[in-house]
């Protein structure tokens, strides 16, 4: 073999090895349509009921669907039971081009919903015992989250509302229950402007 084909070869094999390495490193960065959250408690051993499906007890770590918004249940005998919204994040682009009233992005991939990241990324609570008078006003607040992010998602599905729309909409209910999942620009309300004063007639 002269040195010409062997170099053509080489080359060859060489551009074959870089496009199996590239495929590899794009697999390991796409993200999935689950999303591992670990989940714990004190004391431990308590049922962790997921949209009202007990999933386990803790510790333990559970596969759920980036493309929905959740409500996690953590209870057990003798304790107050508490819930925690998690919930589909976008990011900071895609919040700062809803108040930019720029392009929304949360059509993308919505099949899979592997555009998006839950937070928070790990549910640790401290129960509560049941004679304990500190009341658990945050587990209803989850509660209702979760049932409004759902009722958006129901109206967008069915075009009721714009992506436009929806966006802002879950922005304002982000604002309210979980302002600490935002970046600090898309957490502020938005300043109101001072009404014009009507001039005298």
């Amino acid at each position: 073999m002269n040195i010409y084909k062997y170099s053509i070869i080489t080359t060859i094999r060489g551009v074959a090895l870089a496009m199996l390495l590239a495929a590899g490193g794009c697999a390991t960065v796409i993200k999935g349509s689950h999303q591992t959250v670990p989940m714990a408690s004190v004391p431990p051993g308590a049922d962790v009921l997921v949209d009202g499906t007990l999933v386990g007890q803790t510790p333990l770590k559970v596969e759920m669907k980036r493309k929905h918004d959740h409500l996690v249940t953590i209870q057990k005998t003798g304790y107050k039971p508490e819930s925690i919204a998690v919930v589909k994040d976008v990011g900071g682009a895609v919040w700062g081009n809803i108040i930019a009233g720029g392009l929304i992005g949360w059509g993308v991939d919505a099949s899979t919903g592997a555009q998006y990241n839950l937070t928070p990324k790990t549910v640790s609570v401290e129960l509560k015992p049941a004679s304990s008078s500190m009341g658990s006003s945050g587990s209803s607040e989850a509660s209702d989250f979760v049932t409004k992010l759902k009722t958006l998602d129901d109206m967008k599905e069915n075009k009721q509302i714009s992506d436009e729309e929806y966006g802002k909409a879950r922005l304002e209910l982000f604002r309210k229950y979980m302002p600490e999942a935002l970046p600090p620009e898309a957490a502020k309300e938005p300043a109101k402007e001072p009404a014009k004063e009507t001039p005298p007639g």
